[in-house]
């Protein structure tokens, strides 16, 4: 075994000390492949133990590293002995005269990181772009600015200021405001009543409509 080899066997234990459980971390020597593995830690993530031979990926990297001069392979990916995936690092050890005599091999078990994406990605999905994209949570805290930035979402959603807008696209709009609880603020009716030139009696109006409570044709047509 060559020296280097040997003085880096006490740092596979403390960098697997450092890094914690996910990490494996392996030093092979590069001079002995059929038992190519000298230390290493946390081996039940690729289910290696010290004595193993190199793997034929690790024989295949050995000759490109040989013939290019590469220093590392860093970041690429592996399997984990049931089948999990594995961001796997290598760092080739050279001798004085630039041969390579061993790797140090750093190899994290992405299974729990991935289950933490999987759950952030579903905590942050969102369903509609319509609502959603426009309105901060947290962002304003005044009802008059939260009423605001609703009825200015109705005048992207129709493409046109409410006033100007026919009695059917009015109770468009108040459909959709009523979906996405706006009128459950205080002060929404009067609100929605100057932005679109109506009366609060008719905004009512087409609220009790929406609700089911009253039949359209029957609404004053402002």
């Amino acid at each position: 075994m060559h020296p280097l080899i040997r003085c880096l066997k006490p740092i596979v234990k403390g960098l697997a000390l450092a890094l914690g459980p996910d990490y494996e971390v392996v030093l092979h020597d590069a001079t002995d492949t059929d038992h190519s593995v000298v230390a290493i830690e946390n081996g039940h993530i690729s289910g290696r133990s010290i004595g193993d031979p190199m793997t034929d990926f690790g024989l295949f990297t050995l000759k490109k590293a040989g013939e290019n001069g590469a220093e590392f392979a860093s970041n690429f990916l592996a399997r984990s002995a049931d089948g999990g995936r594995i961001r796997a690092n290598t760092l080739f050890l050279r001798d004085e005269d630039g041969s390579i005599i061993g790797y140090l091999c750093i190899n994290y078990d992405m299974t729990k990181a991935e289950m933490m994406k999987g759950m952030i990605d579903h905590l942050t999905s969102i369903g509609s772009s319509f609502y959603s994209e426009h309105f901060i949570e947290g962002g304003p805290s005044r009802s008059e600015d939260i009423l605001e930035r609703n009825l200015k979402l109705i005048r992207e959603f129709l493409g046109k200021p409410l006033h100007i807008s026919s009695r059917q696209e009015k109770m468009q709009a108040v459909r959709k405001l009523e979906e996405e609880g706006f009128f459950l603020l205080k002060g929404s009716v009067e609100a929605f009543a100057q932005e679109s030139g109506n009366s609060v009696y008719t905004v009512y109006g087409y609220l009790r409509t929406v609700r089911g409570e009253a039949p359209e044709n029957k609404e004053p047509l402002k």
